[in-house]
This record gives C-alpha cells, sequence and structure tokens, in this order.
C-alpha cells in the first residue's frame, strides 16, 4: 500500500476548493434538486433539454449560475490538478481560475454577437445553454475522482486522473454531437461554420488541456 504524500499547501488548497465544491451541490441537491436534475438530464435527453429551456424562470437561471460557478471551479482546479508537478502554488491556481473565466466570457461573446449577426438570438440563448451544458455535468461527475485522487488512503492518482479524462472525452463528443444536430437540423446552419466554430472554440482548448495531461 503506497500512502499519498501531501505538502501542507498542496493538502490545503484541495481541501478548501472541495468544500466549496461540495457545499455548492449539496446546496443544489437540497434546495433545487428537481431543477438540478433536470439539467444533468439535458445532457443525455433532447426531452429534458427542450423542457428546461422551454420552462425559463427564476429557480432555473439560480440553478444554471450555481452551476456555472461550479463548472469554473472544478475545471480550473482539475486543470491545476494534471499540470501539479509543474507548479502547485495558490498563485498558480488563480491564474488557471482567471484564464478558464476568460475562456467562458470570450465564448458568451462571440456566440451572442454571432447571434446578433444573423440576427438569430433564439439561437445563441441555445447555443450557450448546450455549449456550457456538458461542461456543468462534467464538472459535477468529476467531483468525486477528485475527491478520491486527493483524500482517497490508496495511491488512485493514475487512475483518478484517466477516469476524469474519459468523462472528458465522452462529454466533448456528446457536446459536438447536439451542437451538429441542433445548428444542421433546427436552425439550418452551415456546416462548414459550424466546424470551424467547434475547432477554435472547443476542440483546440480540448488539444491543449490533453498536451498538459500527456506532456505532465
Amino acid at each position: 500500500m503506497k500512502w499519498i504524500q501531501l505538502s501542507d499547501i498542496l493538502h490545503n488548497i484541495p481541501f478548501f476548493v472541495l468544500t466549496i465544491s461540495f457545499l455548492m451541490i449539496g446546496f443544489l441537491y437540497a434546495f433545487y434538486y428537481k431543477y438540478s436534475k433536470e439539467l444533468i438530464l439535458s445532457a443525455f435527453s433532447q426531452r429534458y433539454a427542450n423542457q428546461y429551456l422551454r420552462d425559463d424562470n427564476m429557480f432555473k437561471r439560480r440553478v444554471n449560475n450555481i452551476f456555472s460557478i461550479l463548472m469554473v471551479l472544478n475545471i480550473s482546479f482539475f486543470i491545476w490538478t494534471i499540470n501539479i508537478g509543474v507548479e502547485s502554488s495558490l498563485f498558480n491556481l488563480a491564474s488557471v481560475f482567471i484564464f478558464v473565466i476568460i475562456y467562458y466570457l470570450l465564448k458568451y461573446i462571440i456566440i451572442m454577437f454571432l447571434g446578433i449577426l444573423i440576427k438569430m438570438k433564439q439561437i445563441s440563448v441555445v447555443a450557450l445553454f448546450f455549449t456550457t451544458l456538458f461542461d456543468k455535468v462534467f464538472a459535477l461527475f468529476s467531483f468525486p475522482l477528485l475527491l478520491i485522487y486527493y483524500f482517497y488512503f490508496q495511491d488512485l492518482q493514475e487512475y483518478s486522473i484517466l477516469i476524469i479524462s474519459g468523462l472528458m472525452i465522452l462529454f466533448f463528443i456528446l457536446k459536438i454531437f447536439w451542437i451538429l444536430k441542433i445548428g444542421i437540423k433546427s436552425f439550418g446552419l452551415s456546416s462548414f461554420y459550424l466546424f470551424l466554430y467547434i475547432c477554435i472554440l472547443e476542440f483546440f482548448p480540448l488539444i491543449l488541456l490533453c498536451r498538459g495531461i500527456l506532456f505532465e
């Protein structure tokens, strides 16, 4: 049996980050279970996705905001984790957090701009929902695996990272499938422009992340 040896700083940072994630997940489960479940199932069923988008209300917007914070927090923490051997400071985690926020803000601005450009606000709303939906669900599912990575009594770090990476690829494939399906069939968008969007805003960041995993 190999025990995980962590320095004080590396032990405290995961503890606080995962505690915040746990509190947000617990809050969603306690007060917004119905809407949270509906959001998660939207990643796997178009019926739930249509229902979630159709019945917009204050509670769903609140759930979306909490899931967005959870998404940024856990994805940033995952990226920091796979590069922990390179730089393990709190400053580095904050830097990753800022870059992730900038990435999603840029994606939001570009999608809203394209919606205005083609005079279809509805497509911007749908695109924003689906482009972040799978990242939100991935952030939720990655939480227990990150917990195992840092605090399980056996050394399961490699297995945890492999499973999280597999989940990331799975949700990425689902995201691309839904973007193409809805973009082409529901809105009649050109497959060429969808391909450009996927390459620039979806595929390229994933390549950078996979490079960090493989060449850690």
